[in-house]
């Protein structure tokens, strides 16, 4: 393709530009229970090029304005997923049945974007957009970048330019709207002066001799290029005048209102941390369930993480169902919000690191027996027992009639460490006030007492995060504090919906210190069995 046309044609030629690696084993089985989908494990798309100067050498193409996805095919099992394993096969028919007419191969993986063209026949990702969300008129093609798999011979470990030449012969014949995605004729100064005229991103260069999981460069024509974009329409609030707090009388719109509010505060601790949503699309008068993973239907912009606790040889759509929700943005969290989700929990972790906590939890949660002075004498008691260690910490309200105090930690700590910290804390703590704490959550030996909860240090258990609304009378958020407000006089009811604002605007976002941990447990933990 010269550098001046950026017509496509049939056989030539995005959210992002992934070269895909492929993991583990290099062997792909012969046998024929092959499916698109287990090739859709096998392979996974790497991160985006980064910005750069390309070397002499290198293939240049076109940073496709397009949604990336990969194209498994397994003899005419055609199915296309994006980076994080969501599936557009409905979304794009056409595409399918190009694929799965390809009369050169019976198995195979393509890299590409899906790509709308605009009236004058140039790539637009606000074309494909509009596609999506009302798929009429306009054309679609998936511009193909590499092939991984053809038949039974895994390319991913060959140079660039002998998968091209493989690309070649799997794309003969290709009917639209399967494109190629052509190598640009030219220096690539001249290139990106001949595409500043024109509606595109810029370039992506890849060297000949590199593998399937070699680093790509990108040079876009003005602006960095923003890889990760959404093909989901923006979200909107249904039934908005839909009460939700009958005795406080406060809507779904009044519940969207505030998550808008606060969703740069939520965000800031939710981003990358598995989340528990709990819902409540009748009210609160009547509780429906715990949202643990993503829902089949939720929208690209509402990432997800696969655990160690997801079921093992289960079938693709139970694999699909355990992967667990990310909200890290503010059309995340209104779109689950909109679904009358009205609590969110989080984990102690982050999904790039879910080994690694980013906090230690003690939990007090009284018991019927158990008077509020005595919660704020605990607290405080653990305050002085963590200053003693030498440790900082937070509290916050639960949102309900107990309080939280979490420590931030640095990273590259376990759940051993944490958890034994909290057990030496709490233990510590029962033996002061053995008359008023228990540390068995089970009613009988607990006789009423307030509960100093420290299980919550293990992976996968989950705590109402920061800001987070109750589904009680009043709307209660669970509140940051200061310890200077720990007092017998301290009222947990009086930050909610309609008052966390003013709140806000006097003492400031008091979760912060629970980001950006720095303290290691070693020296305390050693303290503690002295």
């Amino acid at each position: 393709m010269n550098c001046g046309q950026i017509a496509i044609s049939p056989t030539k030629g995005t959210d992002e530009f992934r070269p895909a690696t492929y993991s583990r084993s290099r062997v792909v089985p012969k046998e024929r229970n092959l499916s698109a989908w287990t090739l859709s494990r096998r392979f996974h798309l790497a991160p985006p090029p980064a910005a750069g100067t390309p070397n002499e050498d290198d293939r240049l193409e076109l940073a496709w304005d397009g949604h990336r996805l990969l194209a498994c095919r397994a003899g005419d099992d055609v199915r296309l997923f994006s980076t994080d394993f969501r599936e557009w096969t409905k979304s794009f028919p056409g595409i399918t049945n190009a694929i799965r007419k390809l009369a050169t191969v019976r198995d195979v993986v393509l890299d590409g974007f899906v790509c709308a063209l605009d009236e004058q026949g140039h790539p637009s990702f606000d074309a494909l957009r509009a596609y999506v969300a009302k798929p009429k008129g306009g054309r679609i093609v998936f511009a193909v970048c590499d092939v991984v798999l053809k038949n039974d011979a895994d390319l991913s470990p060959r140079p660039l330019s002998e998968r091209m030449a493989a690309l070649t012969e799997v794309l003969a014949g290709a009917r639209d709207p399967l494109v190629r995605s052509e190598a640009l004729e030219g220096a690539a100064d001249a290139i990106l002066e001949s595409l500043a005229t024109m509606n595109v991103r810029g370039i992506v260069a890849r060297s000949l001799d590199g593998n399937y999981s070699a680093a790509a460069t990108c040079v876009p024509t003005r602006e960095p290029i923003v890889w990760e974009r959404s093909l989901s329409a923006a979200p909107a609030v249904t039934n908005a005048d839909k009460v939700l707090f009958p005795r406080d009388g406060i809507t779904k719109a009044d519940i969207a209102a505030y998550y808008d509010d606060v969703a740069p505060l939520m965000l800031a601790v939710m981003r990358d941390r598995p989340v528990v949503c709990q819902r409540w699309p009748d009210g609160i008068d009547d509780f429906t369930w715990f949202q643990h993973r993503l829902p089949p239907r939720a929208p690209d912009y509402i990432r997800s993480v696969a655990t160690d606790s997801a079921p093992r040889g289960k079938v693709a759509r139970d694999q699909w169902r355990d992967r667990r929700i990310l909200i890290e943005t503010r059309e995340a969290l209104g779109w689950m919000v909109n679904q009358a989700a009205l609590t969110y929990h989080g984990w102690s972790s982050r999904a790039s690191s879910l080994e690694e906590p980013d906090w230690v939890i003690l939990d007090l949660d009284p018991g019927e027996k158990t008077k509020w002075g005595t919660v704020i004498d605990v607290a405080l008691a653990i305050r002085k027992l963590l200053e003693m260690l030498e440790l900082p910490s937070v509290v916050k309200t639960s949102g309900k009639k107990g309080l939280h105090v979490l420590v931030p930690i640095a990273p590259g700590h376990n759940a051993t460490q944490t958890h034994e910290l909290a057990l030496g804390i709490a233990s510590l703590v029962a033996r002061l006030y053995p008359n008023e704490v228990s540390l068995d959550a089970q009613d009988e030996p607990r006789q009423g007492r307030l509960y100093l909860d420290f299980l919550q240090n293990f992976s996968g258990k989950t705590l109402v995060l920061p800001y987070s609304l109750r589904a009680v009378d009043g709307a209660p958020a669970s509140t940051p504090i200061a310890w200077s407000e720990v007092t017998h006089s301290l009222d947990p009811h009086a930050f909610t919906l309609r008052t966390l604002r003013g709140r806000l605007d006097r003492v400031g976002d008091l979760a912060g210190p629970l980001l950006c941990g720095t303290v290691k447990l070693g020296p305390a933990l050693a303290k503690l069995k002295g």
